[in-house]
């Protein structure tokens, strides 16, 4: 990993201060609702990230409206799809984004500039997402935002390499979602499925005491058989045992051979894993809970979705331990938070209700963040401004590999439980020696 710029970026500074000013001093800690728009220790020493301190408020009103910006636009264009079952993890992240363009055109823009953000949906298709992508860079992109997955999301990226400008994707976790895949200027703001699974299985078997596991993975992209693939190698490592593995893919309706294989294991496994995503993870985890399996079941960060949580209910939704991006309240200790979640109640009327929410608040930022540093949009510059620095998001501290090695994210993994359908934070983790990429 490359030495990091250890310096504090004026541009943080300045939206934390239009989110103190805004919020006051009463922000919301209730437990998040769901959305209604469609949707431990480190492993280095640390090092000190880009600033989230915010300075005493601004003096006067005029003051705050000398520092608005002007000139052209510095434009993000994004690919949120809107159509698809990646609405369910693409909208919640374009709630965040349009929130964070707002507040930092609120603090002074970037480079004294407005941020403008221009979309498109790529209707959950690869072609489409690559056209539509070309589209926005013709309209005058100077960065891309990028869906969710790398089957689905790599068009975006791949566009944008091909006219050198950053691409990011939200929270495509597959280590395919990197520069050597990609390009040199393309990066994810996820951490990437070994240390996704690591994170889970840490937990499984250092904090939970499981000993042994089944693996259930969906075939249909790389993300979850991926996810499946990692959590064994980190569990085995471990010392735990993996006794069973079976496999599905998206769009099947019936899971009974799968859970009947299960069922007649000769010693039931400690955990279940599981990874999959919507539509069909409702409806496994209903199937496997409903043939009496009451096992603990794990995953990752597509069970941080508010619908899948209505679809099990409160009876069925126990048990159900997952890794993901964040967490929503005062327990995650991040800096702002409660601040964030208030700035979102009052623009949506309503308690964001999934982590994936926080990655598209943080996407922009990073990009907003490594532009100021660059001092321009230049995508050689702002690449290299996402390689030096270190970030502290809401949704965990993050540090890039350099370019040669990736782009790899060493990234903080969230876990959160699931008991009578309502979700509790856990903790971050940090894992030691995830499996390689």
């Amino acid at each position: 990993m490359s030495v990091k710029l250890k310096t504090l970026v004026t541009f943080f500074a300045l939206l934390s201060l239009a989110l103190l000013t805004a919020c006051g001093a009463a922000p919301a800690t209730e437990q998040p609702a769901a959305p209604t728009e469609a949707p431990q220790p480190a492993t280095e020493a640390p090092q000190e990230a880009a600033s989230t301190t915010a300075p005493e408020p601004a003096a006067t009103e005029a003051e705050a409206e000398a520092a608005a910006p002007e000139g052209d636009p510095i434009v993000i264009g994004a690919v949120f799809n809107a159509t698809g079952w990646m609405a369910a993890y693409d909208q919640p992240p374009r709630q965040g984004a349009l929130l964070a363009v707002e507040e930092i055109n609120k603090a002074g823009g970037v480079l004294g500039r407005p941020l403008q953000l221009i979309e498109l949906d790529g209707k959950t298709d690869p072609a489409t997402v690559g056209n539509v992508t070309r589209q926005l860079i013709d309209q005058g992109a100077d960065v891309i935002i990028a869906p969710c997955d790398f089957d689905i999301g790599a068009p975006a990226s791949q566009a944008a390499q091909e006219a050198d400008l950053v691409g990011l994707s939200t929270c495509a976790s597959s280590p395919l979602y990197g520069s050597q895949a990609l390009g040199d200027k393309q990066f994810t703001l996820s951490m990437w499925n070994n240390i996704m699974s690591a994170g889970a299985a840490e937990h499984a078997y250092t904090k939970a005491g499981f000993q042994t596991a089944y693996i259930v993975a969906d075939t249909s992209i790389d993300y979850s058989l991926s996810l499946g693939d990692y959590f064994e190698k980190h569990f085995t490592k471990l010392g735990g045992k993996v006794i069973g593995k079976d496999t599905y893919v998206q769009g099947d309706a019936d899971f009974s051979a799968q859970i009947q294989r299960i069922k007649g294991l000769s010693e039931q496994p400690d955990v279940l894993f599981i990874s999959s995503y919507s539509p069909d993870l409702g409806t496994i985890i209903k199937q496997t809970r409903a043939a009496g399996i009451t096992t603990p079941i794990m995953g990752g960060d597509t069970y941080d979705d508010a619908q899948f949580w209505q679809v099990v209910g409160p009876e069925l939704g126990t048990d159900l331990i997952f890794a993901t991006h964040g967490w929503l309240g005062p327990e995650s200790g991040k800096a702002n938070l409660e601040n964030f979640v208030a700035l979102y109640e009052a623009k949506y009327n309503e308690k964001p209700g999934t982590a994936f929410i926080l990655t598209g608040w943080d996407a922009v930022n990073v990009l907003a963040q490594a532009i100021e540093k660059a001092g321009s949009t230049d995508g050689a510059a702002v690449a290299k401004a996402m390689e030096e620095m270190e970030f502290d998001l809401l949704s965990g501290k993050l540090d890039w590999t350099p370019a040669a090695e990736g782009h790899q994210p060493i990234k903080e993994v969230a876990i959160v439980q699931l008991q009578g359908g309502q979700p509790s934070f856990v903790g971050w983790i940090l894992p030691e020696a995830p499996p390689e990429p």
